[in-house]
């Protein structure tokens, strides 16, 4: 090669290392792998409306990485293993000190209830009681903060049976989980024969309160300022412009898109 054209191809590629083309960038997000309608991730597809709202987020293409539980998807954050977290995270059951959070892209509430025939039938009765939720949900922090002690279920068909057994005084659940289990379940909704003592005992009832709060989904980052600033900028663009009312609509029927 003629000295010419060796000194072309070195200019070439010194430029390219300074000015790096973005053709090929790309975001790598850390998702739960089953944890629908938010997120499930088979056959190597993602889903639901957390990948759909990381897509939106960027013009780059989107690697996703999918994880069992959210302290592995806190290690893959630490490792730089994935650039941001989405699981339904709730800002307060994050340690700020070590992670960063974004402003709230949804605001998911929560119910306490207990069956009819349960005693303690408000919060300050139930303070320093054990209280079910579902072992990979968001509420502890909150159960906590309101004087409960959380006990921690597989699923919410085992949460059921503590209740009944009275090995839990109430339980908690996100909205969209209770509703739905209700809909399975209509005999926690109605009594087929009111006279039946049985049967109404099995009803569940609200506890309501204005400490019961709704769960603030964020993404998290680690030590990225300029990664957040942009996720920030993005999630108060897409409040302005409807986009996360849109997909609140979509995945969960109905908007929890504001507090």
């Amino acid at each position: 090669m003629k000295p010419k054209k060796i000194l072309a191809a070195l200019f070439a590629a010194f430029f390219i290392m300074l000015f790096p083309s973005n053709a090929n960038a790309s975001m790598t997000v850390g998702i739960l792998k089953d944890n629908a309608p938010y997120s499930t991730f088979y056959h190597r597809k993602a889903r639901g409306l957390e990948p759909e709202l990381a897509r939106k987020m960027t013009d780059d293409s989107v690697i996703f990485k999918a994880y069992d539980t959210r302290k592995q998807l806190e290690s893959a954050l630490k490792k730089r293993q994935i650039q941001i977290a989405f699981g339904s995270i709730d800002a307060f059951n994050v340690n700020q000190d070590v992670f960063d959070v974004s402003e709230p892209y949804l605001y998911e509430p929560n119910v306490l209830f207990r069956r009819s025939d349960g005693k303690k039938k408000t919060i300050k009765k139930l303070a320093n009681k054990p209280v079910g939720m579902l072992k990979d949900r968001n509420q502890t922090y909150l159960l906590k903060n309101v004087l409960l002690k959380p006990r921690y279920f597989k699923n919410i068909k085992a949460m059921d049976k503590a209740l009944a057994d009275g090995k839990i005084y109430a339980a908690i659940l996100s909205d969209y989980d209770y509703s739905n289990y209700l809909k399975d379940h209509p005999e926690h909704v109605k009594a087929a024969d009111a006279t039946n003592d049985e049967q109404t005992a099995e009803l569940f009832v609200k506890i309501s309160d204005p400490a019961i709060t709704s769960s603030q989904f964020v993404a998290v980052t680690y030590k990225n300022e300029k990664l957040l600033t942009k996720i920030n900028s993005t999630i108060v663009s897409m409040h302005d412009d409807g986009t996360l009312q849109e997909l609140s609509q979509k995945y969960l029927s109905k908007d929890i898109s504001l507090q």
